[in-house]
């Protein structure tokens, strides 16, 4: 049996502007479609999604194949950026998934995220108080002020990083956006992926060596407390470790908060939910779920097929890619009713945001923290909170990031 094939384009300003329409029209047409335009298999539907992240028979590994297209000129300005990735677990499969994984694993716990509760109000309120000091009849931008500035400073106090460095991480991880999602049409990609992976060796590399020599209760230092131990991370790896902790805490959570924003802002009746303080602990547990299924800042994962197998009756042969299109299977009718309204009591919400299985994203306590903190603190400070224009949105295919976001308050 083969899926039909069919016109998709995840870079038209279609899928980028308004991408819950038009996975929509993709999805209802064939939950499971092929692309020759990416030479990939895009999935869109919830129950093949959910059945996609369980079959072993797609892979993340591409690290290989990524290095063996490199030559010349970007291969070596790519070599410290490639070093960094190499050390993600996200492109690897067990056993070295695993490997990479546990150390992170036994820092970024439940119990970690309700350690970090105290300093995520903390952090809220100060860039909140910031922005209020501004004149009232000038719009800010949400995103530089508040989305992207939130999960930088929560990365900085687990690493443990001095308070100068916190504009500095959230910095470089826009940068890095430009080697991790493949902005290679970009006139100065060379240069931003030579420099990005050159500073955080040197930048991250000195707080190594510094923590090696006085360990403290960090993220950084339990990583430390492996290197080289059987199972335990190379330098190399830890600096990978690190490069992807603050890359994908920090990109998704921005991305979620400014989306989320604009879904609360488009639903008054559902703001004033949060607004109002009368959602109890599990019924603001409930809320976030909503928020995340809504709007999921990961708009596509990838996969490729590791080798040839039927899956949900279609043929697929080693090598072609495969589209996890999250944000799509979210809000497939089939498993959610009236999917295209924001609910924040919606009691049956089984979404897929965080992924599944081994690859299960590691971060998601702390992800739900920050906006079980951020989202009401905002709606709270300013309660005439208003978009100004439409947000500019990343053409990115993987994930739903805002550029700027004007707001009046």
């Amino acid at each position: 049996m083969n899926a039909p094939a069919l016109d998709i384009d995840l870079l038209s300003d279609d899928a980028i502007n308004d991408p819950h329409a038009y996975f929509r029209s993709i999805r209802e047409t064939a939950p499971i479609a092929w692309s020759e335009r990416h030479r990939s298999w895009i999935i869109t539907g919830h129950p093949e999604l959910d059945a996609a992240f369980r079959n072993t028979g797609f892979s993340t590994e591409r690290m290989a194949a990524f290095k063996s297209r490199l030559a010349g000129p970007r291969a070596e300005a790519l070599e410290k950026a490639v070093a960094l990735l190499d050390g993600w677990m996200l492109f690897h499969e067990p056993p070295e998934h695993a490997r990479l994984r546990a150390p992170l694993s036994r820092a970024f716990t439940v119990r970690t995220a309700r350690s970090l509760e105290g300093a995520v109000r903390e952090i809220c309120d100060e860039l909140l108080e910031a922005i209020s000091t501004r004149p009232s009849d000038t719009p800010f931008d949400l995103v530089s002020s508040f989305a992207h500035q939130l999960p930088a400073r929560v990365i900085a106090k687990l690493f443990g990083v001095p308070a100068h460095l916190e504009t500095w991480l959230a910095e470089w991880s826009a940068r890095f956006g430009v080697v991790v999602f493949g902005a290679t049409r970009r006139p100065d990609y060379e240069a931003v992926a030579r420099a990005s992976g050159s500073e955080f060796a040197e930048i991250m590399g000195s707080l190594l060596d510094e923590r090696r020599s006085n360990p403290t209760d960090d993220l950084i230092s339990a990583l430390l407390a492996t290197e080289n131990q059987p199972d335990g991370l190379s330098a190399e790896e830890i600096l990978g470790a690190c490069s992807i902790v603050l890359f994908a805490g920090h990109d998704t959570t921005s991305s979620f908060i400014g989306s989320a924003t604009l879904a609360l802002l488009d639903h008054p009746d559902q703001a004033e939910l949060l607004r109002s303080g009368d959602l109890s602990g599990s019924e603001l547990d409930v809320a976030i779920e909503e928020l995340m299924r809504f709007e999921a800042p990961a708009k596509a994962m990838m996969r490729q097929v590791a080798n040839d197998h039927t899956f949900e009756g279609l043929e697929m042969h080693a090598g072609e890619g495969v589209f996890l299109t999250i944000l799509a299977a979210n809000r497939d009718r089939r498993v959610f009713n009236d999917p295209d309204r924001l609910d924040l009591r919606r009691a049956q919400n089984p979404h897929l945001t965080f992924g599944h299985g081994h690859h299960f994203c590691l971060g998601a306590s702390i992800a739900r923290l920050e906006a079980r903190v951020a989202l009401p603190a905002l709606l709270r400070k300013f309660a005439n909170l208003a978009t100004v224009e439409p947000a500019v949105w990343k053409p990115n295919i993987s994930d739903r990031s805002a550029q700027q976001i004007l707001l009046s308050r």
